[in-house]
């Protein structure tokens, strides 16, 4: 499961570590009538590398390809009793493939040690000569000496995971700061050179959703009917047709949506303000309204700047059995507030894994349905769990059409003057699209391919010309921020007229001609009929 390049760095490091350091206890007088010591030395230094490989193989295995490690270690640790559960119950298929693999090469490495020992226990005990020190040192220094390499060190496996997270952990550091630096430089927000040029009232809904592939919404021609009430309202949106994340995981896509930070700078979210803060400097009341927990990492620092919080999920993470319904209620009290210009963010927990945990059991629509989808699946070899987990992110998707269709629906009946409503999702998901495999993807489009919608009041009357140039316009989602400040008609140092969507000032060619990247590559739209053949399982 892991690659040849990781295989060949562990590979060098296990061969000299092992003799290496288990040498020294041959070596060392003290040790050398312990033979024990030996077994407890070795076995510990190629367990260690085996499980790392396969923890790694399983990460390589999930997101199809070496995930970054940042992506990795923002879902670890910024996990919850909870969400681990629930990655658990999603992913044991694959948990139980790997660790079964670990547990049968263990308990091989372990017989064969055993019979090692006994056939050495028969021979007579010779003394180490000198040359064997000389193997023992060479070997060591050659350990020691791969350190050097700063590539080869990140490959120990008893260091691999250690320097991430002291890297986790000064990530956390540089929030704190960030926080503490706003503090200091409110003083300083002139330099934002913030203006509002908007009418005295506007109201903007930004609805960020959550593992949400286009590919599965009717709305953008999906075979099955998973999207009816934004169907209906299909004549007074405007639906972007060529939109993708710039990350297949929350937080660091979050990073660069609320931010200045985007693919080429993506540190630039703890030095420069996000959307909120340049929102509330030009006199927006702001409301975050969320599903999610309150305190999950970097995003906590943003949503705690809210002048009015909601949070419902009550639980410890997003395995919580709590649906996105529940917010409306939140979201008209927040419509109803007499300020005369709301920022009113709503996150939701839309399609997450695990995918039946985001629906009541009445939009359990395509449960054993046999359909064309389900035909397609089954030609493409897909296994039975993934066609019912494709069932299951349907249901999901369905339930989500209810839950941004009565949201857009509540903004249009009580907003007044000047209002609009986006809806974007931070990442999509893969879901037996290009291969057996239900869950985020790294490694090709499905994991970053996702829709974008928008009802604006100030769009009424326009052409269906001007509506399909504006719909077929190439996005990224790292630039985001400057569709929300165009919609919030706030103009600063970090606005730029050509990176916000809706502009007559957009570049279009910027998006067109690789400014869009997925996995570090250049980005190349796909051209997708719902309806053909999906691609067969190992082609």
């Amino acid at each position: 499961m892991i690659s040849a390049n990781e295989f060949a760095k562990s590979t060098v490091l296990m061969s000299t570590s092992l003799p290496g350091i288990a040498g020294i206890f041959i070596a060392v007088p003290y040790f050398r009538l312990r033979p024990r010591w030996l077994t407890v030395v070795s076995l510990g230094i190629i367990s260690l590398f085996f499980f790392d490989a396969a923890l790694k193989g399983f990460l390589r295995d999930y997101f199809g390809l070496r995930p970054n490690p940042t992506l990795v270690l923002h879902a670890i640790f910024n996990t919850n009793p909870d969400e681990t559960n629930e990655f658990f119950l999603h992913n044991w298929r694959k948990l139980a493939e790997a660790g079964g693999i670990l547990l049968f090469v263990g308990a091989w490495i372990f017989w064969f040690e055993k019979c090692m020992s006994f056939r050495e226990a028969r021979l007579p005990l010779n003394t180490l000569r000198r040359s064997g020190f000389a193997s023992i040192g060479v070997l060591l220094t050659a350990f020691l000496a791969l350190h050097f390499n700063p590539t080869m060190a990140k490959e120990n496996p008893a260091l691999f995971w250690p320097i991430r997270y002291m890297d986790y952990r000064n990530q956390l550091k540089q929030a704190q700061e960030l926080r503490q630096t706003v503090a200091r430089n409110m003083a300083q927000r002139s330099e934002w050179k913030v203006q509002y040029t908007g009418p005295a009232n506007n109201t903007v809904v930004w609805i960020i959703g959550e593992s949400t592939n286009r590919s599965n919404m009717s709305l953008y021609g999906y075979g099955r009917r998973t999207t009816p009430m934004l169907d209906a309202l299909r004549n007074q949106l405007i639906v972007f047709q060529d939109v993708i994340s710039s990350e297949p995981a929350t937080m660091s896509s979050l990073m660069k949506m609320f931010t200045p930070a985007d693919l080429v700078s993506p540190d630039a979210w703890n030095s420069k303000p996000d959307v909120l803060m340049l929102a509330e400097e030009a006199g927006y009341k702001t409301f975050w309204i969320s599903n999610q927990v309150p305190n999950d990492g970097w995003l906590g620092l943003v949503s705690e700047r809210a002048d009015e919080k909601l949070f419902i999920n009550k639980g410890a993470g997003r395995g919580e059995n709590n649906f996105d319904g529940n917010l409306l209620p939140g979201l008209e009290a927040a419509l109803a507030n007499p300020a005369s210009k709301k920022l009113i963010v709503v996150h939701l927990l839309g399609a997450h894994p695990t995918y039946d945990m985001r629906y009541p059991s009445s939009y359990a629509k395509f449960n054993d349905v046999d359909d064309a989808i389900a035909e397609q699946l089954s030609a493409a070899g897909r296994s039975i769990w993934i066609r019912q987990l494709r069932n299951e992110y349907d249901n999901a998707i369905a339930y989500n059409d209810f839950v941004v269709a009565s949201m857009i629906k509540s903004t249009m009946a009580s907003a007044p003057g000047a209002a609009s409503l986006l809806f974007s999702a931070d990442h999509g998901q893969e879901v037996g699209h290009t291969r057996d495999h239900a869950g985020q993807s790294v490694a090709d489009p499905s994991g970053y391919e996702i829709p974008m919608l928008l009802w604006t009041r100030s769009f009424s009357g326009k052409s269906a010309v001007d509506k399909a140039i504006l719909e077929n316009r190439p996005y990224q989602t790292d630039h985001l921020e400057h569709t929300i400040m165009g919609l919030l008609k706030v103009e600063s140092r970090y606005y730029s007229s050509s990176r916000d969507i809706m502009s007559d000032a957009f570049v279009s060619e910027d998006f067109s001609n690789g400014l869009r990247r997925i996995n570090g590559r250049p980005y190349l739209p796909r051209t997708v009929t719902f309806n053909q053949p999906l691609a067969k399982a190992g082609s």
